[in-house]
């Protein structure tokens, strides 16, 4: 049902362990091939979303980081599947790759201090922006 939804929305690491990883594991297949069925189905899905707003006509970049950027079988399928499309496929430096999330957080943690938006309903589909986490000022002793 998730894919049915209308854009814009978001996806947590939770969908994957619990929903597509259970339907993945009820086929008792070889961990090569869950982890090939795994791929196929991130491409699968990339591309579907992809097709939909893509102008073939011209020339697209897509940033790939985290985790997934080191798994040369996951980008060489992205890159194959996305050709026609005309997207090149981009890869920071290692450190960029092996530090966003802890940059992300960093920069989350300034627009919090700063009490400006952190979800914006454009990206995440939620009802209107907002400011998320909590600051911890801490205590006198």
């Amino acid at each position: 049902s998730y894919y049915q939804q209308q854009h814009p929305k978001s996806l947590a690491n939770e969908f994957g362990i619990e929903v597509l990883l259970p339907i993945i594991q009820s086929f008792h297949i070889s961990v090569e091939d869950a982890l090939h069925t795994y791929v196929q189905h991130i491409v699968y899905q990339l591309r579907n979303s992809i097709a939909y707003f893509n102008n073939n006509e011209i020339q697209h970049q897509m940033l790939i980081t985290g985790g997934g950027a080191f798994n040369t079988y996951l980008i060489q399928q992205i890159k194959a599947s996305l050709t026609q499309y005309h997207i090149d496929i981009v890869l920071p430096d290692e450190g960029t790759i092996q530090y966003k999330e802890a940059i992300v957080m960093a920069l989350l943690g300034i627009l919090r201090w700063r009490e400006e938006n952190t979800t914006l309903a454009s990206v995440t589909g939620a009802k209107r922006n907002s400011i998320g986490g909590a600051v911890w000022i801490g205590q006198e002793a």
